[in-house]
C-alpha cells in the first residue's frame, strides 16, 4: 500500500482494494495503523472517477520518517537523512584515512553519523542504508571486496548497527543509485547507471527490480578490457575501462597533454567538456575519453538493452553537448537494431546520487517492504 501511494498519490481505500485484490475490510484494517503512525494522511477526493459521493484519498507523509543514506567512497563519506520520497533533508561529508583497516574506518564513520545525523534528527530514523564500493554478500551486510580501498569482507552492517543502534542494509553503491533512479528519479523500468569517479561502476534495474547477477551479484563494467595490453589496473588485469575512463585516468591524460595541475584540480571533465579546442592535444584527450567510455556503454546496451543509461559521478554535470557526443559515439558501436532503443541522461540527484541510492535500499527494506506489526 505504501508503494502504491508512492507511485499513485491520492488513491482511495476502494482504489487500493481494486488494484490489489484485497477486500475493502482488509485494506481499511491495514491503513489504520499507517494513519495512526502518521505515515499516511487523508486528503481530498480520491483520484479515481466515481459516481456519487467521492471516496477519501490517501497520500504518503514523506517527512514522517527518515532513513540515513551513507555513500562510502575512496577515503570519503557523504551521508544524509532522506525522507520517504527520496528527498535529502540534511547532508554531511567527511574524509577518513584509507590507511586504516576496514573495521576501524567503519567505526569512525559510524560515530560521525550517529553524532552528526542520528542524535539530532527531527523525524523517526528507521534504518541506515550503505552504498559500498564493491560487491556485497547475499544478506546485504558485508562488503566482500573493494579494490580501490583494499578491503575484503568489511563488516559494514555489524559495525554500524553496534554504534548507531539502527538496522543496516548495504548494497553495491552504483546498484543502489540505479534503484533510487527507478523509485524516485527517472523511474524507467530498465535502467543502467554508470558512475565514473575513482573507478567506473555499473548498477542495473531490470524489469523494475535491482539486478543481482551471478554468485556475487555485481556487474563490473569498470573491469571490461577496452585497451589490449593497456595500463595495469588495481584489479590486476590490464586495459580495464577504469584505467582510461575514471577521473584519475582522465587527469593523467590531461597532464600528459600539457594541461596545468591547477586547471585539472578544478575538475578534469570540465577541461574537455566543450565541442572544440584550440589545443589539438586536449581535443585528442576528449575524443579518446569519449570513444573508450562509449565502448563500455555499448557493451551494456548490446548485452542488456536498457531503455535508459543514467550517468553520474564526474558525468553528473556534463553539458548537453558532451552527453550528445557520448550518445552518438555509443550508438556507433551498438547493434543496428538497438541504436535508437536507449537514451543517456544525467542522474536526477546530482552529487546526492550516492546518498539517495543508499537511502533507497533502506527504504525498500525497512519501509516499503516492511510490516507495521
Amino acid at each position: 500500500m505504501l508503494t502504491l501511494l508512492r507511485t499513485q498519490p491520492g488513491l482511495s481505500r476502494s482504489g487500493i482494494s481494486e488494484l490489489t485484490g484485497l477486500s475493502p475490510t482488509t485494506v481499511t484494517k491495514a491503513v489504520a495503523p499507517l494513519l495512526e503512525r502518521g505515515y499516511v494522511a487523508e486528503t481530498g477526493a480520491g483520484v479515481e472517477p466515481r459516481i456519487g459521493r467521492p471516496a477519501i484519498g490517501l497520500r504518503l507523509v514523506p517527512e514522517a520518517v527518515a532513513v540515513c543514506g551513507v555513500h562510502l567512497g575512496v577515503g570519503t563519506v557523504r551521508a544524509a537523512l532522506v525522507d520517504a520520497l527520496g528527498h535529502p533533508q540534511r547532508t554531511i561529508t567527511f574524509d577518513f584515512s584509507e590507511r586504516q583497516d576496514a573495521r576501524s574506518a567503519l567505526g569512525e564513520v559510524a560515530e560521525r553519523i550517529r553524532a552528526e545525523l542520528l542524535d539530532t534528527a527531527g523525524a523517526e530514523v528507521l534504518a541506515i542504508g550503505v552504498g559500498a564500493p564493491g560487491p556485497v554478500d547475499a544478506e546485504h551486510r558485508v562488503n566482500l571486496l573493494s579494490v580501490n580501498l583494499g578491503w575484503r569482507d568489511a563488516p559494514v552492517a555489524e559495525v554500524l548497527e553496534r554504534v548507531c543502534d539502527r538496522p543496516v542494509t548495504t548494497d553495491h553503491n552504483v546498484r543502489a543509485m540505479a534503484l533510487a533512479e527507478s523509485r524516485f528519479g527517472h523511474q524507467a523500468r530498465d535502467i543502467a547507471f554508470v558512475h565514473a569517479k575513482t573507478g567506473v561502476g555499473l548498477g542495473l534495474v531490470l524489469k523494475g527490480e535491482p539486478f543481482f547477477g551471478g554468485h556475487h551479484g555485481v556487474s563490473e563494467l569498470g573491469h571490461v578490457q577496452v585497451v589490449a595490453d593497456g595500463e595495469r589496473c588495481p584489479c590486476g588485469a590490464r586495459g580495464c575501462l577504469e584505467t582510461v575512463a575514471a577521473e584519475p585516468a582522465l587527469a593523467r591524460s590531461l597532464r600528459q597533454a600539457g594541461v596545468s595541475d591547477a586547471t585539472i584540480d578544478a575538475g578534469p571533465l570540465a577541461v574537455i567538456d566543450r565541442a572544440s579546442f584550440p589545443e589539438a592535444a586536449v581535443a585528442e584527450v576528449r575524443a579518446r575519453f569519449l570513444a573508450q567510455l562509449a565502448v563500455g556503454l555499448a557493451n551494456v546496451v548490446n548485452l542488456l538493452n536498457p531503455e535508459l543509461i543514467v550517468v553520474g559521478g564526474i558525468l553528473a554535470n556534463a553539458s548537453d553537448v558532451f552527453l550528445t557526443d557520448l550518445t552518438t559515439a555509443t550508438r556507433e558501436r551498438v547493434f543496428p537494431l538497438l541504436r535508437d532503443s536507449f537514451r543517456v541522461r544525467r542522474t536526477s540527484f546530482g552529487e546526492n546520487a550516492g546518498t539517495v541510492g543508499a537511502a533507497a535500499t533502506a527504504l525498500e527494506a525497512y519501509f516499503y517492504a516492511s510490516t507495521t506489526d
